[in-house]
């Protein structure tokens, strides 16, 4: 027979639990212990014997077993079970029987739940940085939540984009109630489309309690598919037909060819772009940044590709021409590609080496001539002058 006090038990309070033990055999119980066994969320009080010993029990008798039972803060409203062990020649000689009862808990504690997820912009995508995430953290317990602060935990592919971005203080969330959590995160580049696990944990203080108490809550990323491009090649110089080029060649960060651009030619610079995302990029067009101290200039700095699927490639062809006093050196062009996603335009920013390697050669042949000419004047000067 179980009896306990206060009914219902309050989250992070305690009871007074009280267990009869009672003889109903004929002879005497030579050795009567019991063992409460608490678990969540139920424990015994620091003080509190887990095991106890009246010794003998007289048959048709009974023994009373006190216990200070603490019920966790984190409990939630209804039932819980607690189960005692009992036996009448002691616990370690053999044969007990366990007793399960039911404890009635009432909970005045914050409960908490996550209600929408909302990003800026809505789609998340590979390569996107300084979305805004936004997280709705309900109250639907029966108490009040004070100091209460939360930490976005991300999955592989995800980083705050600053530090500190991933926490927020939400202060006191009152019961039946609700506080949003503003998070800025990056997602990096090559991150495959899918659902990844979020993780919000919540750091609170409740009525009951003089510390803080935790709460690990979860929840869907959803990445969308979406182009993504990279420049497979890079060619500069003359095309002298569809299978034939004889130039600059740029693969990756490794140049095949060397460069032959001089100074006051004219070329072609063809870039050769691939889609390695995951969806189809429509309407496709890269458009090239003049720079003023650039000594080169192009006769258009757009060009028109159209649609590329996943894993299909494309040419961007332009037309320069090289100013016949360049520095020999090599320059960075940056890029813009453009694109269509449904009903949505995409951006995204590359750069590009172009490397003027030679002098004009037309320009010091005719240097050469004019210098032969002041030597020789010069000389005929001098030998008249020694004539006379």
């Amino acid at each position: 027979m179980v009896k306990y006090e206060p009914f219902p038990a309050e989250a992070g309070g305690y009871f007074d639990l009280f267990v009869k033990a009672e003889n109903l055999g004929f002879e005497v119980a030579e050795n009567v212990e019991c063992e409460l066994d608490p678990y969540f969320p139920f424990s015994l009080d620091p003080n509190e014997e887990a095991r106890k010993s009246v010794g003998k029990l007289p048959a048709k008798d009974y023994a009373l077993f006190e216990y200070k039972v603490r019920v966790d803060p984190n409990a939630v409203d209804g039932d819980n079970e607690l189960e005692i062990r009992c036996s009448d020649d002691g616990l370690d000689n053999g044969f007990s029987v366990v007793e399960t009862f039911v404890i009635n808990v009432e909970s005045k504690n914050p409960q908490f739940e996550i209600g929408l997820v909302k990003s800026l912009p809505e789609e998340i995508k590979a390569g996107l940085e300084d979305v805004k995430l936004t997280v709705e953290l309900q109250n639907i317990g029966e108490g009040d939540a004070k100091l209460t602060t939360v930490k976005l935990q991300l999955p592989e592919g995800f980083v705050p984009s600053t530090s500190y971005s991933n926490y927020y203080n939400l202060g006191n969330v009152e019961k039946d109630s609700l506080k949003e959590a503003v998070f800025y995160i990056d997602i990096e580049e090559n991150l495959k489309a899918g659902t990844y696990p979020g993780v919000l944990e919540v750091r609170y203080k409740n009525a009951n309690s003089q510390e803080y108490l935790e709460k690990i809550l979860f929840f869907d990323l959803n990445v969308k598919p979406s182009p993504s491009f990279v420049i497979e090649e890079v060619r500069a110089g003359t095309q002298t037909g569809s299978d034939s080029f004889t130039g600059y060649i740029v693969k990756g960060s490794e140049v095949v060819s060397p460069s032959t651009i001089s100074q006051g030619s004219r070329g072609e610079l063809r870039i050769t772009l691939s889609n390695d995302g995951e969806e189809e990029a429509k309407s496709v067009s890269v458009k090239i940044f003049r720079d003023s101290t650039h000594p080169f200039d192009f006769d258009e700095i757009y060009d028109f590709i159209g649609n590329l699927e996943p894993g299909e490639s494309s040419d961007a062809v332009f037309d320069f021409e090289i100013e016949g006093n360049a520095i020999l050196k090599k320059y960075l062009i940056d890029l813009e590609i453009r694109y269509l996603e449904g009903n949505e335009v995409g951006t995204e920013r590359a750069t590009i080496p172009f490397e003027i390697a030679r002098e004009d050669l037309g320009n010091v042949l005719i240097y050469i001539p004019v210098a032969v000419v002041v030597i020789i004047a010069a000389s005929i000067v001098l030998w008249k002058k020694r004539k006379k």
